[in-house]
């Protein structure tokens, strides 16, 4: 999975993808995963309260090139949305601006668009800030 192009875009070795992992095994994040009964073919890694302290945080989620197309991320997403929304009424994640396909992925799903980040994750990168919401994260207006 370190091999996949969103990894290289932003300079993550092979070494660094084993650390978040094990970092997961940790209990640093949540992780699930899919797999085709022989390997691996996609992940997705998440934090229950990883935005702003009070909101789910989608981290990552990748799925192997020959996998995509076939719902794999979508499921992965599902089980972290569930995970998530279960702690709190709020997803975010980060998309780099560059990446059409991964927007496009994450609108369809509700989420939309809540701000921009210009050379935060590495220089001369900007990254599309989304967030679902199922309300605010104090409904009672409090």
């Amino acid at each position: 999975m370190s091999a996949l192009p969103l990894w290289r875009h932003y300079g993550v070795s092979a070494d660094e993808a084993r650390e978040v992992f094990a970092g997961a095994l940790r209990g640093a994040a949540h992780v699930q995963v899919a797999d085709d009964g022989a390997r691996v073919v996609g992940f997705v890694e998440y934090l229950l309260r990883g935005t702003f302290g009070h909101s789910g945080y989608v981290w990552a989620i990748g799925v192997a090139a020959d996998a995509q197309g076939r719902g794999v991320g979508g499921r992965l997403m599902d089980a972290a949305e569930a995970a998530i929304f279960e702690a709190g009424p709020n997803v975010f994640l980060l998309v780099n601006a560059t990446n059409a396909r991964a927007r496009h992925f994450y609108e369809r799903r509700g989420y939309r668009r809540a701000g921009e980040l210009t050379d935060y994750v590495r220089p001369r990168l900007t990254e599309i800030v989304y967030r679902k919401t199922h309300g605010p994260i104090r409904p009672d207006g409090a």
